[in-house]
């Protein structure tokens, strides 16, 4: 079973990887515009408590009485992981970027920091992180990544990456707590486990979630509890093993389906000035609407992706682009992998 399941790994990822290949260490942290904090981890601790922090440090008589909390730390990437993960022509000026992805289940929420853009070599580099209240809840997952940014055409098959945006190396996946259970209700978007089957307003069949926009304010998703095994496993808080592997792949299928819906809704309720009433929807468009149009200028981005979606002759073309950016957010291929992977295992 090991021989197998180390043929299994190399036909999945046939590169180099190194999963401990940066070192992460997060330092501080600041709630909105106060002064920072020291952390005081543990060697080995990654689970960080900002909840409680921020009510016993005294920034808050109230610790859901903030919008931003900001973590301060460092990502060192050695050279031995620059020179076991790209062929030596490249080690002088590694074509790669290194960033931090932040994700969080509860809200299906996602996003990246770059850290350097490439080339990335070896060194030390500073790490700022904001977390935003109104679009998470419960536990945020933060870890770092080196990614390869361009691709080596006409190269035979060897130990190294050779596609763009290969992950080629991974650090210290933290767990960033921001509020406890008392705080759901200020998630932008809610979440239920609940039976279809007993709910009229809910469809019937095998479906596995559903998006509610009844009150447009605030959608909920709704996770269809009928089936109890899936459920159970969207429930697993680790971050190895199987079920952790199966949680990633099912909510990588349900938040693909979210956020099309998500950001079709908001985009087609752009007004002429580029605006929308709703939170969640301000927070979809920041999120994609640049990377659609391949352009900094937001308001550009929003009226662009209004236009497109309201145009018979365009909305092909831009449900095409949706499609391939959520592709590049969500990343199926990496959990996919992961739980092949540990599938050989059990």
């Amino acid at each position: 079973m090991t021989r197998h399941s180390q043929r299994h790994r190399t036909t999945t990822l046939p590169f180099s990887y190194r999963d401990k290949g940066i070192d992460f260490d997060l330092d501080s942290f600041a709630v909105d515009d106060g002064e920072r904090t020291v952390l005081d981890l543990n060697p080995s601790q990654t689970e960080i408590n900002v909840a409680s922090a921020v009510s016993s440090s005294g920034s808050s008589s109230d610790e859901s009485d903030w919008d931003t909390i900001t973590l301060h730390g460092k990502l060192r990437l050695a050279e031995e992981t620059v020179q076991a993960v790209f062929p030596r022509d490249e080690w002088a000026q590694p074509p790669a970027k290194l960033y931090v992805t932040l994700r969080c289940h509860e809200t299906i929420y996602r996003d990246r920091v770059v850290i350097s853009e490439a080339p990335t070599t070896p060194g030390e580099y500073e790490v700022r992180l904001e977390i935003p209240k109104n679009i998470v809840r419960g536990t945020v997952e933060l870890r770092p990544y080196l990614v390869r940014t361009d691709a080596r055409p006409g190269e035979e098959p060897n130990d190294y990456a050779d596609q763009k945006n290969f992950r080629v190396a991974s650090g210290t996946l933290y767990y960033v707590v921001v509020d406890g259970h008392e705080e759901e209700e200020r998630a932008a978007i809610d979440g239920e486990r609940v039976r279809f089957s007993q709910n009229a307003h809910l469809p019937d069949g095998n479906k596995l979630y559903y998006l509610d926009f009844r009150n447009e304010t605030r959608p909920k998703l709704w996770i269809n509890s009928d089936h109890p095994r899936i459920a159970e496993v969207l429930q697993s808080r680790g971050s190895v093993g199987a079920e952790a592997r199966m949680r990633d792949v099912i909510l990588d299928q349900v938040s693909y389906g979210v956020w099309v819906q998500l950001l079709v809704r908001a985009g087609s309720v752009v007004d002429a000035e580029g605006e929308v009433e709703h939170e969640w929807q301000e927070m979809v468009l920041q999120t994609f609407a640049r990377n659609l149009y391949e352009t900094n200028e937001v308001s550009e981005a929003i009226h662009r992706l209004r236009d497109d979606l309201s145009d018979p002759q365009t909305l092909p073309h831009v449900m095409q682009k949706i499609d391939s950016e959520l592709q590049e957010y969500i990343n199926p291929r990496e959990q996919l992998i992961h739980l092949m992977e540990e599938g050989l295992q059990i």
